[in-house]
């Protein structure tokens, strides 16, 4: 009788691990989105007036052993992508279809960043723009779900540091685990990380979904 009660014991468990790995599993455009590979896959771009350095922090992360630091010197003369940092993956998106984009971010003091998803070429459609997302001196998670306006082959999701609509442009913050995916957010469980440069615990829920935008 008690190895029947074990059996059925340890299907329910794996039941369990399956279904949350059901849960969670997304399938990310974005490659190397942890910079554990480095600089791979993302690049800075600057306009006249513009200057930042990207370096690949080992010492502070949230997921993996490192994320990216970004050294700020200059922001240019105030337009939106003066100074910015860019994915190299080619997106593909299709009209009516809903996706979502998450990443964790902090800095030395609290600023803003704002975030771009548009045509990497002719006629250069935005498909999205958030402005004004607040980064505090605390590792935290940021998403935007959106129901795309368009299908594109070749669309670039970058980040921007400028000083159009940031606070605290020079400000030098931090980046890691940045995730593209198709569908509404999905919260990860991170029960099986250890905790890095924050302790997640009681905090999480604190953290999760700073800015929720459907716009």
């Amino acid at each position: 009788m008690k190895v029947k009660y074990l059996s059925v014991t340890v299907l329910l468990a794996a039941l369990f691990m399956t279904a949350t790995v059901g849960i969670y599993a997304v399938e990310e455009f974005i490659m190397e989105e942890d910079f554990e590979a480095g600089q791979a896959n993302w690049s800075v771009a600057t306009r006249p007036g513009a200057a930042m350095e990207l370096i690949i922090d080992d010492d502070d992360s949230v997921t993996g052993k490192k994320s990216a630091r970004f050294e700020i010197s200059a922001v240019g003369g105030g337009g939106m992508h003066d100074l910015t940092l860019d994915c190299n993956i080619p997106i593909g998106i299709e009209a009516g279809e809903t996706y979502t984009v998450d990443f964790w971010v902090k800095a030395e003091k609290d600023r803003t960043i704002a975030i771009d998803l548009l045509m990497n070429h002719d006629p250069w459609t935005n498909i999205f723009r958030i402005e004004n997302i607040p980064v505090t001196t605390e590792w935290a998670v940021q998403h935007h779900t959106f129901v795309s306006i368009l299908e594109d082959a070749n669309a670039v999701f970058l980040f921007s540091f400028s000083r159009s609509s940031n606070l605290n442009p020079l400000v030098t913050m931090w980046i890691d685990h940045i995730r593209f995916y198709e569908g509404d957010f999905e919260e990860e469980d991170l029960l099986g990380l250890p905790p890095k440069a924050v302790t997640f615990g009681n905090k999480l829920s604190g953290t999760w979904g700073m800015i929720k935008s459907g716009n």
